[in-house]
């Protein structure tokens, strides 16, 4: 009897042991797999930062990246174009042996802090030489007029149209023409059109300092200038220009330079420029402005023409007085290729000589003609090539000054 008893207590207590091992067993298990989806959870997360990761990463490559404003309600945007390439004159032009330059390079940032407030600074940086802001100005939109743009600061004066594309990425060749009626200045202007249709005319008007740089106007006289253009049935499109510097001193420059002088005549004590241009252009759009990029293809025709004429009145000194002209014209070759050529011509009065278009010798007169040919690598690249007979006459030598021009014009 006591040894059936105790066979069943050791039963029992082997029983008891096992069933306390297996309870530790299942506790031990249970706890291994509570850490497994631990990690599980872990990698899953680990798994999903790494796939947005890879999803922003697939973004950036089809979108580019934007310049963000240090105000959340800022607009910023950037912008610039660039003209690289070969440059060869006669033997007495600035490029005796074949060069390569940067003549135009420009660097351009537009904050827009409000609906109907932009401000505007463009660096240049011509000759890889960095030369200061040329644009520089705040505009308040629909002031005082709806429709109507006030600009203060320093800009490009508003005198001729050849000025708003003077630079080999924008013109259809990549020189200039020899008159060549362009300036910046620091000022005020007021522009808009003077109706509300579509073929409104358009009116500028506006007051200087002085030149580029000229913050303090050094003398009473107030520079002044004006463009009034518009559209004309037929796709055709007429400016006409008007500019007076007032009486300046003789070591003051005038806020539009023709041929390149901005100057007082030699001798003079004091001196004033005065100048009239008259535009006429077919083809170039319902603004008289069509920049040569960006274009998709080349127009089929464009036809421009200009005619004016300066006087630079002076005491103490001969005055100086001149005309000038030009016509271009721009034809498509094809979905890509287009030929352009310009002739120009500014004369002086007779007996009159001075350094036209930057000539190494006082001249009477300056002509150029010059034939191009552009090939649109992309809608924002374009090869362009010209070669310019120059001809500078009326002074004691005919300089040698012919260009030949070979390079790559881009946006950006």
């Amino acid at each position: 009897m006591r040894f059936g008893v105790f066979i069943v207590l050791a039963v029992l207590l082997i029983s008891a042991r096992a069933i306390a091992q297996d309870q530790t067993d299942l506790r031990t298990e249970i706890e291994s797999i509570k850490q497994q989806l631990a990690q599980m959870d872990e990698l899953k997360t680990r798994l999903a930062a790494l796939e947005k990761k890879l999803e922003d990463s697939e973004r950036a490559k089809e979108k580019p990246l934007a310049v963000s404003a240090g105000y959340p309600y800022d607009k910023v945007k950037l912008d610039g174009r660039m003209f690289v390439g070969l440059f060869a004159t006669g033997t007495q032009g600035p490029a005796r042996y074949w060069t390569t330059d940067i003549p135009d390079a420009k660097f351009r940032m537009t904050f827009i802090p409000s609906e109907r407030t932009t401000f505007v600074a463009r660096l240049s940086a011509n000759n890889t030489t960095v030369t200061g802001f040329d644009y520089f100005y705040l505009d308040y939109a629909s002031v005082p007029v709806p429709g109507s743009t006030l600009r203060l600061g320093q800009r490009k004066v508003e005198v001729g149209l050849e000025t708003l594309t003077d630079n080999p990425e924008e013109s259809i060749l990549v020189t200039n023409s020899a008159p060549h009626v362009s300036g910046y200045a620091t000022g005020v202007s007021l522009f808009g059109p003077l109706t509300r249709s579509a073929c409104s005319p358009s009116l500028a008007v506006g007051f200087v300092n002085g030149p580029k740089g000229v913050m303090v106007r050094p003398t009473n006289g107030l520079p002044f200038n004006a463009r009034l253009s518009s559209p004309i049935p037929g796709n055709l499109y007429a400016a006409a220009s008007w500019y007076d510097s007032g009486t300046l001193d003789r070591e003051d420059a005038s806020a539009v330079s023709v041929a390149e002088i901005i100057t007082a005549p030699p001798g003079a004590v004091k001196w004033r420029r005065t100048l009239w241009n008259y535009d006429l252009r077919y083809g170039y759009g319902p603004t008289g402005v069509r920049p040569m990029i960006p274009m998709k293809e080349p127009p089929k025709l464009m036809i421009g023409a200009s005619v004016g004429a300066f006087q630079d009145t002076s005491t103490g000194a001969p005055d100086r007085d001149g005309a000038f002209w030009y016509a271009e014209g721009l034809a498509r070759l094809s979905s890509r290729a287009y030929l352009a050529a310009r002739y120009s011509r500014v004369k002086l009065d007779d007996r009159i000589l001075a350094r036209l278009d930057d000539s190494p010798v006082p001249v009477n007169s300056y002509a150029r003609t010059s034939i191009g040919l552009g090939y649109l690598i992309s809608e924002l690249t374009q090869l362009k090539t010209e070669y310019a007979f120059n001809n500078a006459s009326g002074g004691l030598t005919q300089p040698s000054l012919n260009l030949w021009s070979l390079g790559v014009a881009s946006k950006f």
